[in-house]
């Protein structure tokens, strides 16, 4: 669990290193044009295909979920505040609980209370209000309308109409200053710290992935109940055994709009998946090529007749077993998420995105409608962003891989765990941050990033072409 020197080290470097970093936002986001963005060259159209072709199995997203009656009553202001929010007063909740936390961090020896970690570990999840402060969710809601504005203006204008999301992007924490304060800096990597049981003197935590995602009353389709693949959780694996739950890992969503369940377009969840022997599960696991002879990845010939066979598509479980789908749909948890509210999640846990609902759309259409044609801030759209955090002793797989880190090293990065990977590709984010970090990083993305995305868009050539001749 989190001690307290651990708590006084991360949050303490938090404060010293906030104000500098702000400072060099204007230079980063310069920089921009170089970002890992690993959709650069698919629509999102082709996004679950793509996806699916790259590892042995995958999906689009592994993590929303759903919160609050009156969904646009704080988008009306770009910026958060605590005023605004009646659920960011320190309370935090899970289920039918709420917990009251101290009104100063400084009370703090953890963040996480011991009936939200039992909680948690028998249910894969729980979500916690009041954890990130203002000036965190003012740069989350800042550079999230920032990223809306640029891909509006590379599709012309308008918003694209087509796939699960509207708007999609992974490696902001390598690109933008404001994802990267937040994931690493933040009170998210304690949290998740102490979710995993960590200790502090001899294990690590590392960002593995992130992505932000918008979605809006465009969106046509939604990604079925799935467990993240390595497209999505880029690590080695074996499959945790009943009643065994796996502390490799945790994925924290967060909400930078409201989300009430009656509008949809959000995620759902199914408690305990991650440790209980459903009668669906193995099932489940089978249909999305989840075994342990896949854990460390495939070779290449292996994965493209697997793409040519139609056997990858990590969201399309309703489509190849709709009964096990349906089984799964019986456990459905859903959420009203508030703006700022955190989700937290086990690695293993099932869940889906939810599609938006006619309700939804129009709720969503009206907003848009109020802005005047303006849609570059993304008002109109629900918008979320996803962090992956694994411990350091976790491994790339050994096998076929885009993964940017594998690519710019030749494949020199393939099966080795987070801590010996070469170049700041998993920045360590506790128990202390690299003082240091931005630095790598900003070399990283300089020098190594290009020739990743090189490599890349000529194996996303050769995967669609796969797709086009099935």
């Amino acid at each position: 669990m989190g001690l307290p020197r651990e708590s006084r080290n991360h949050l303490s470097h938090r404060v010293r290193s906030k104000s500098a970093k702000r400072s060099r936002r204007d230079e980063v986001d310069q920089r921009r044009a170089v970002c890992v963005n690993v959709n650069y060259i698919i629509s999102s159209t082709s996004l679950v295909l793509a996806s699916a072709a790259i590892i042995a199995l995958n999906g689009i997203v592994g993590s929303e979920l759903e919160q609050t009656s009156q969904p646009h009553a704080l988008r009306v202001s770009p910026k958060y505040n605590t005023a605004s929010n009646p659920f960011s007063h320190s309370v935090q909740r899970f289920f039918g609980g709420f917990y009251q936390q101290p009104s100063s961090s400084a009370e703090l020896k953890t963040l996480v209370t011991n009936d939200q970690l039992d909680a948690y570990t028998k249910d894969g999840f729980i979500v916690i209000s009041g954890l990130l402060d203002d000036d965190d969710m003012n740069s989350l809601v800042d550079a999230g309308e920032s990223l809306v504005s640029k891909h509006i203006k590379k599709s012309g204008g308008k918003m694209p109409s087509n796939g699960n999301f509207q708007v999609h992007e992974f490696g902001l924490v390598l690109n933008d200053q404001r994802f990267r304060d937040v994931a690493l800096h933040s009170k998210l990597p304690l949290a998740a710290a102490e979710l995993l049981q960590l200790d502090d003197k001899t294990q690590n935590l590392r960002v593995l992935r992130d992505v932000f995602l918008a979605k809006g009353h465009e969106s046509t389709s939604s990604c079925g109940w799935h467990v993240d693949d390595q497209m999505f959780w880029p690590a080695a694996y074996q499959l945790p055994r009943p009643s065994q739950v796996d502390q490799t890992g945790v994925n924290a969503w967060i909400a930078l709009d409201d989300m009430p369940i009656e509008h949809g377009g959000s995620m759902a969840v199914s408690p305990s998946s991650h440790v209980q022997d459903f009668s669906w599960k193995s099932d489940a696991l089978t249909a999305l090529n989840f075994d342990d002879q896949f854990g460390n990845g495939v070779q290449k010939g292996d994965l493209f007749e697997m793409i040519k066979s139609g056997k990858v598509d990590s969201c399309g479980l309703e489509k190849v077993a709709p009964d096990v789908y349906d089984d799964i749909e019986l456990s459905k948890q859903e959420f009203n998420f508030k703006r700022g509210d955190v989700i937290f999640m086990n690695r293993w846990l099932f869940h889906k995105s939810t599609d938006v609902t006619e309700k939804g759309k129009v709720a969503l259409q009206a907003l848009e409608n109020s802005c005047s044609g303006d849609q570059t801030t993304g008002d109109a759209l629900l918008k979320r962003y996803s962090i992956r955090y694994a411990t350091g002793d976790a491994s790339l797989p050994g096998g076929f891989m885009t993964e940017m880190s594998v690519l710019a090293s030749d494949g020199l990065n393939l099966g080795k765990e987070l801590n010996d990977v070469s170049g700041e590709w998993y920045p360590k984010c506790w128990p202390e941050v690299d003082i240091d970090v931005d630095d790598k990083i900003d070399h990283l993305v300089k020098h190594d990033v290009p020739v990743a995305q090189e490599k890349l868009g000529a194996i996303m050539t050769e995967v669609m072409k796969l797709f086009q001749s099935r």
